[in-house]
């Protein structure tokens, strides 16, 4: 029997909508507003003498899903490495500079079983490899942090430390990676002493942290100083002789642990009540005044609503552009030199930019709390060779200004069933508004997504862990948000099956049809649901399942019933471009994921292109109505 019938899906629907907003906007990290410097790739002046195995490319051809030598096409803009056999055809890649505490970000693409790597300062390395489908990583996997080597220590006991990535990130070979890094270089006294060892504090791969905080008590193997004294510099170095793998989009910023910013002379003033927005306590005396030990609202204990400045003067050591981000979901507002930087709204504050001379300057911040929850705010500022650093001088602050990024929130994790699938309703966040109609689904094989009921879309697909439902449960539950753990691939909210007035139509709609609505599910014996829905007289069943291997998640669609004079189409992709894979199907956008079409299939899609997007749909027919359309994600 499907779950819900009509009459309670319609009250379920206006609970859930009653319980929060639809607008998403729970607060994300602080994003840099300052620019990287970028290695263009249009030459090879950036890197030392190249040997033979690194070349520029505009892009790649051939089939690097499959093929295990990447195939170069005339241009710039891509570095592609293919290992020779002699050592002229193996060297690694050397950056002409060298740099101490980095930020790096770069996209990778791997060969199918290829291996190579990035070392921060030539000496500690992040694996690059190709692990996809690989369930428990190790230190030697796509992004994992390597070993140190000592061959005195016997044979099998060579390897030590390492870390393996939190999750296995990584994506099929022949698609677009990104990595992005943030190194602490070892410290070292006057007289060269290490004081400190290195630190990767964060490192991000395809979006999702796998590592952070994690110190390297030296250089990690085949390190060009591996068995050499660590430095407070080095060059960036990428390996290139194990495998085929191609670099674009270099992108770095180097700090200096000589750059200082620091918040002095703090004084506050609390007004203990509510307040509609920033500035209306002004005329009012404060409940009280005083000094605080830092530049945080932690700094005074106060609970319930209340409005609190807090002014002082900032200190630089180097004049240029500083950026000031707010971490909050409070109303806040940053002044410096009675100019504002960080504007409030009504959740949070717009982080800012402003030139500024070296020396000190006075500062105010406002922060306004207007809600139930308990008061939370953090303000990050970066400049010139100063890494992103908490103001509040409170323990996510690290050594000379380098921020360490901690992040410890409430989780209330739900993992996947070992024998059956299991679905969890509850709101998903999906960007520029939350889902309410939706629910997610976890498999014993360690693939998961997220469907929307209301439009039958496929809003997200991952592996590894399965939801966190803190935000369901946690205060009041005024979220409802059921957020996934593992790292995602993210796809459309837009309807799966819509009636298209063709070829008229100007794009594929945003919201489903007047005619469209939800029939539930049915679950089969092992908990596996199937979606039922119904647009004009079409019923629809959808069931999405994982491939055996776990490697792709598999779509059928079985349509009964009649057409609509309009066409009815079957939107199987949209993105800025889609092209042909060489042995069948199609890749999605610019090298994202693929789709596998079975061959035989009585249906057959049609590539449209629309405005700047590219439309990847199947026409329903009278003859192919009630064939099974089918066909595999693979990322």
């Amino acid at each position: 029997m499907p779950h819900l019938s009509p009459p309670l899906r319609v009250l379920a629907h206006v609970f859930l909508a009653a319980a929060a907003l639809t607008a998403f906007t729970a607060p994300a990290r602080a994003q840099s507003l300052l620019a990287p410097e970028r290695i263009a790739l249009d030459s090879l002046t950036a890197f030392k003498p190249v040997t033979a195995n690194w070349q520029l490319a505009a892009s790649l051809a051939g089939d690097p899903r499959r093929d295990k030598t990447l195939t170069a096409t005339p241009g710039s803009g891509v570095l592609v490495c293919n290992p020779g056999k002699t050592k002229e055809t193996r060297g690694h890649l050397f950056t002409a500079w060298e740099h101490g505490d980095i930020e790096l970000a770069f996209e990778f693409l791997m060969a199918p079983g290829s291996n190579s790597g990035v070392y921060l300062q030539s000496r500690y390395e992040v694996q690059l490899f190709d692990s996809w489908g690989k369930k428990d990583p190790t230190p030697a996997d796509c992004g994992g942090i390597y070993q140190r080597w000592d061959a005195a220590r016997g044979a099998g006991k060579e390897g030590y430390e390492g870390t393996a990535p939190r999750a296995n990130a990584s994506r099929a070979p022949g698609l677009w990676q990104t990595l992005h890094i943030v190194f602490q270089a070892p410290r070292f006294d006057p007289t060269g002493k290490k004081t400190k060892n290195a630190r990767f504090t964060k490192v991000t791969l395809n979006g999702f942290l796998i590592h952070e905080n994690v110190e390297v008590t030296g250089a990690t193997r085949s390190a060009l100083f591996e068995n050499g004294p660590e430095a407070p510099l080095g060059p960036l170095m990428f390996q290139g002789d194990h495998g085929a793998v191609a670099i674009r989009n270099l992108a770095y910023k180097r700090f200096d642990a000589g750059a200082h910013l620091a918040v002095e002379k703090l004084g506050y003033q609390l007004h203990s009540s509510a307040f509609a927005k920033i500035g209306d306590y002004d005329s009012r005396q404060p409940t009280a005044t005083g000094v605080p030990d830092r530049f945080s609202q932690a700094a005074v204990e106060k609970t319930g609503k209340f409005a609190l400045v807090l002014t002082g003067s900032l200190n630089l050591t180097r004049a240029g552009e500083y950026a000031f981000t707010p971490e909050t979901t409070s109303p806040v507002r940053l002044l410096i030199d009675n100019r504002p930087v960080i504007t409030p709204l009504e959740r949070g504050g717009q982080a800012g930019t402003i030139t500024l001379t070296a020396g000190t300057h006075a500062v105010r911040l406002d922060f306004l709390h207007t809600g139930n929850n308990r008061p939370a705010l953090d303000i990050i500022a970066e400049g010139p060779g100063l890494a992103p650093h908490s103001l509040s001088g409170s323990e996510n602050a690290g050594p000379a200004g380098g921020r360490r990024f901690t992040t410890n929130p409430k989780k209330l994790a739900l993992e996947p069933s070992a024998d059956r699938v299991r679905m969890q309703r509850g709101f998903v966040p999906f960007e520029p508004k939350k889902r309410l109609y939706a629910t997610s689904v976890g498999t014993p094989q360690g693939v998961h997504y997220a469907y929307d009921l209301e439009t039958g879309a496929l809003l997200r697909a991952w592996r590894g862990t399965w939801i966190d439902t803190a935000e369901m449960w946690e205060g009041r539950g005024e979220p409802q948000l059921a957020k996934p753990t593992g790292p995602t691939l993210t796809l459309t909210a837009k309807p799966t099956v819509a009636l298209i007035d063709y070829p008229r139509a100007a794009g594929w709609p945003d919201s489903a049809d007047a005619l469209q609505s939800s029939q539930g599910y049915t679950l089969e014996a092992n908990g596996q649901p199937v979606f039922l829905s119904k647009i004009s007289d079409v019923s629809i069943r959808d069931r999405l399942a994982p491939s055996a291997d776990g490697k792709a998640l598999t779509r059928r669609l079985d349509f009964k019933g009649s057409l609509a004079s309009w066409e009815t189409q079957v939107l199987l992709a949209e993105a800025a471009v889609i092209t042909a894979q060489p042995r069948g199907g199609w890749v999605v956008g610019d090298r994202e994921y693929y789709i596998d079409w079975p061959a035989g299939s009585a249906h057959q899609p049609t590539l449209r292109k629309v405005g700047d997007q590219q439309l990847l749909f199947v026409r329903l027919s009278k003859s192919t109505l009630e064939a099974p359309l089918a066909y595999s994600l693979v990322w």
